[in-house]
């Protein structure tokens, strides 16, 4: 019996040394993936800080209205604002100068980077936990272990958010990155059989991403299926989606209420509806939308004040710094989605063609997937995955499938591109149960090994350009415009002005007239005299300068005005 003893002793202190020298490779692999993670993130934010996207002026015009309690101006049926309700407290705390204004929004994203990174975490930890109750992670067959997990999943959450996601865009979609990566980590405890309050977190995660981004209203029923699915479905765990469901109405519903008010009638959000008619019915100048192709009849559309060249008046009622980006869902109203079967099929083969992009970008990871099915005993267990799985890959299938009839872009379906990964991965180490640990590992490392070639080589050039001076353009604009004596709250108009036209945003201006985009040749080749009328019909509509990008070399000899070493020149106007 003490010799039966003796064995059993060293048996157990065999495996708390193997336990222990795994949690110190886990310690080791999380310290590694998260200094990556934290340095590719802010070489990235500090390489963009000075070049917001054209969105991240709408939303910094949002968040100065939450500040100033403008709650009218914080709202509106484009523009989801959650992001704003982010960017307004950092704005208040740090008190940034016009100059590094920019520099916040990419602050704000870089935080996002770090929550969604964590949030991964919560999702992959209760994954593996459910997997251990049904395949034993420390067995020599049919797992990685749970270190070749962790490095596999880090891997593919880095090359996910870093290539295909990207920081560097001022828009909210890190943040629904992490939003997603929480709800089904909370889908997967649930699965876990963990407490019902799990659903009162699922409808309030819900509600945060839908408030981030109106594509996860009706999103929100396909988690709250899977949900239901991972529960097990039974009248029992209806009522417990149900009250996730509660939770939803009552977190979300007093925005849907104030919205649907100001737009007198039901609406959760106009953006899905106005993409259709942008991507589908190829409307050509959505902020200038006069009904064409039997798109509808224009509520209160922008007054057309010329035909040749075009130019366009929206002084009122003037939102944001451009109003018409601002809030397309009022100048735009009156737009209904019309199927026209050549835009669908135009815009599924962008869709496949984009699909297909994101899949090179992380075409390493096909490699274990491939090597796994060939090993795997019964490939016909790959059916019955479907159902298995269903409550992880099923909310990423359709989202993706959605967006696929509107438009595709690598920011929107990235956290979905994850899902399906992940749901892939967990399916063929399931089939192939009996490869060999090594084999699994070598695996791992060889597709890992690929990434961290992209991730150094990434490094490297963002290293590269952060060394490089960069020339805050918007501002070195909005200075030279103050200094022609312009004032915070006046008026401009523009030639072409470039989406966003963040120059404007930190002058404290408001555009309120254009030409558009593609007709400024018109005007640069009109005679004298109708530019001078141009000029007039600019002055009537309020403003004291018009802007422009990259004018004739002839220009400065009429009167523009260099707006300092940028590319950009101004004209003063007529006073009215």
């Amino acid at each position: 019996m003490s010799e039966f003893g003796e064995i059993r002793d060293r048996e157990s202190q065999v495996q708390l040394a193997s336990r222990l020298s795994e949690k110190s490779d886990l310690r080791l692999v999380r310290l590694a993936f998260w200094t990556v993670a934290i340095c590719a993130g802010l070489l990235q934010a500090w390489n963009a800080r000075f070049s917001p996207s054209p969105d991240g002026t709408n939303y910094l015009d949002m968040a100065g209205a939450v500040l100033r309690g403008d709650w009218k101006d914080s709202v509106n049926g484009m523009w989801s604002p959650f992001y704003a309700w982010i960017l307004a407290p950092f704005l208040a705390l740090l008190r940034p100068t016009a100059y590094w204004e920019s520099a916040v929004l990419q602050l704000v994203n870089f935080v996002g980077l770090l929550l969604a990174f964590r949030c991964f975490e919560f999702l992959f930890r209760a994954l593996l936990e459910m997997r251990e109750h049904s395949v034993p992670l420390g067995s020599e067959k049919g797992s990685l272990g749970e270190t070749g997990w962790w490095i596999l999943g880090y891997g593919l959450c880095l090359s996910t958010i870093l290539f295909v996601q990207s920081v560097t865009v001022t828009t909210p979609d890190v943040w629904i990155f992490a939003f997603t990566c929480l709800i089904v980590g909370l889908i997967v405890r649930i699965r876990a059989g963990r407490a019902a309050w799990h659903f009162g977190l699922l409808g309030l995660a819900l509600a945060c991403a839908y408030l981030t981004k109106a594509f996860y209203f009706p999103l929100t029923f396909v988690f709250l299926l899977a949900a239901w699915l991972a529960a097990g479905i039974s009248r029992q765990t209806l009522k417990l989606v149900a009250f996730a469901f509660l939770v939803f109405c009552l977190a979300a519903g007093p925005f849907v209420i104030t919205l649907s008010r100001g737009k007198h009638r039901v609406t959760f959000s106009d953006v899905g509806a106005l993409n259709y008619v942008l991507e589908v019915d190829q409307i050509p100048r959505p902020s200038f939308w006069r009904g064409e192709n039997g798109t509808g009849v224009p509520v209160h559309p922008a007054r057309q004040l010329s035909s040749r060249p075009l130019l366009y008046e929206f002084a009122t009622p003037a939102h944001g710094t451009y109003p018409p980006g601002f809030d397309w869902s009022y100048w735009m109203e009156g737009a209904k989605p019309r199927f026209n079967l050549r835009g669908q099929i135009r815009v599924l083969r962008h869709s496949v063609g984009t699909y297909f992009q994101i899949f090179l970008l992380q075409l390493e990871y096909s490699l274990p997937v491939l090597v796994l099915f060939f090993f795997a005993q019964d490939k016909s267990g790959w059916k019955t995955a479907l159902y298995r799985y269903a409550y992880l890959w099923m909310p990423g299938f359709i989202a993706g499938l959605a967006y696929s009839l509107i438009h595709v872009e690598d920011r929107y379906v990235a956290p979905f591109v994850l899902l399906l990964w992940i749901s892939l991965f967990c399916r063929a180490f399931d089939a192939a149960a009996d490869i060999p640990r090594g084999v699994a590992m070598a695996l791992v490392f060889a597709t890992i090994s690929i990434t961290g070639i992209r991730l150094a080589k990434f490094l490297a050039s963002e290293v590269i350009v952060s060394a490089s001076k960069q020339e805050n353009v918007s501002w070195e604009i909005s200075e030279q415009l103050r200094a022609l004596g312009l004032q915070r709250g006046d008026k401009v108009s523009a030639i072409a002005a470039p989406a966003g036209a963040y120059w404007a945003h930190l002058a404290g201006l408001t555009i309120v007239s254009e030409i558009p985009p593609g007709e400024q040749d018109v005007f640069w080749t009109a005679d004298p005299a109708t530019q001078r009328n141009v000029f007039k019909l600019f002055a009537g509509t309020g403003a004291r300068l018009v802007v422009t990008k990259d004018p004739p070399p002839a220009a400065i000899d009429r009167g523009w005005i260099p707006l300092g070493d940028t590319s950009y020149y101004a004209h003063t106007l007529p006073l009215q």
